[in-house]
């Protein structure tokens, strides 16, 4: 069998595709959801609730797209990487409005996706500085961020999931 390479705009092509889907795909999930159950399970029994890992999601769009802009316009700049449980506690994630968070972040992917897809190739090579995985281009960014989305949706699914079963 011939091997067929696959260049990086195709893959990151498939990675945008993949940010697109989930916003379909988190609000289809959580349809339905109420605040209570949003707020009442938790990861493991002791972990973040529902709504805590969605204040997450939302609040790291920002910081992606915040990452992004710093590695388009600076020369291998340090990247912020804020401690996610600093953050939930500061913000006191489990006492947000859980629609209204829900927007949030569909509202800021938007914003994300309208800024990645506007750039041209040569952004895509840029690097940063991420304080854990060293230099990072913002083609590799971006495939964090896919991962990121795909492993916080499925600690959404299974927190709502352990609660339907009585964990």
């Amino acid at each position: 069998m011939a091997t067929v390479a696959v260049s990086a705009a195709t893959v990151r092509g498939w990675q945008l595709d993949q940010l697109r889907k989930n916003l379909a795909i988190l609000p289809n999930h959580l349809r339905g959801v109420s605040a209570h159950d949003a707020t009442a399970y938790r990861d493991g029994g002791t972990g973040w609730t529902a709504l805590q890992v969605l204040c997450h999601l939302r609040d790291y769009e920002a910081i992606f797209l915040e990452r992004a802009t710093l590695t388009v316009e600076q020369e291998s700049p340090p990247l912020p990487n804020p401690d996610p449980d600093a953050l939930a506690a500061e913000r006191r994630y489990n006492e947000q409005d859980f629609a209204a968070t829900v927007q949030e972040w569909l509202n800021r992917r938007e914003a994300f996706l309208a800024y990645l897809t506007g750039l041209d190739e040569a952004a895509w090579a840029r690097t940063a500085q991420h304080p854990r995985r060293g230099t990072i281009s913002l083609q590799d960014q971006l495939a964090l961020v896919a991962f990121h989305d795909v492993n916080h949706l499925e600690q959404i699914v299974r927190v709502l999931g352990e609660q339907r079963v009585g964990g």
